[in-house]
């Protein structure tokens, strides 16, 4: 899907994460059931004052990796949760399925940012946790061996 310059989007770092290929199995462990769609919860401590919005215009939540964008997840929704170590925190339900998006910098900043239309990277597609398959085997063999796979 590819959004235009007004969609809102927001950003957040995925903090202690290696690579997409670490943050799709961790994510991938927490799956849940979100009035019948599989989603994967995202911790934060306030829900966007946008945040409607957002799932209205069908707007998605960007993760930085080790100082890139990586992927995105469209939100389906927010959970306000008590819970006894950090009291209040808001739960942004996205589906389950991550789009992987070109990588592109992002310096580091703190909790989750609005993302501007001008600052959304493209879509590479859905990311599968990395089986690849339209690489010819003697090159997939070649980039295994050179440790890029």
């Amino acid at each position: 899907m590819t959004y235009s310059m007004s969609d809102i989007h927001i950003i957040k770092l995925a903090v202690g994460v290696d690579d997409i290929a670490h943050l799709y199995d961790i994510q991938r462990h927490h799956e849940i059931d979100y009035h019948g769609m599989r989603a994967v919860p995202c911790w934060t401590r306030y829900k966007p004052t946008r945040g409607d919005e957002i799932v209205k215009k069908g707007g998605s939540i960007y993760r930085v990796v080790k100082n890139r964008i990586v992927c995105r997840h469209r939100i389906l929704g927010y959970e306000i949760v008590e819970t006894e170590a950090k009291g209040k925190m808001c739960m942004i339900m996205q589906d389950a399925e991550m789009i992987e998006t070109v990588h592109t910098p992002r310096r580091p900043f703190q909790g989750w940012r609005y993302l501007k239309g001008a600052d959304i990277p493209a879509d590479k597609g859905v990311y599968t946790g990395g089986i690849i398959e339209d690489i010819p085997e003697d090159l997939e063999d070649e980039l295994k061996e050179a440790g890029l796979l």
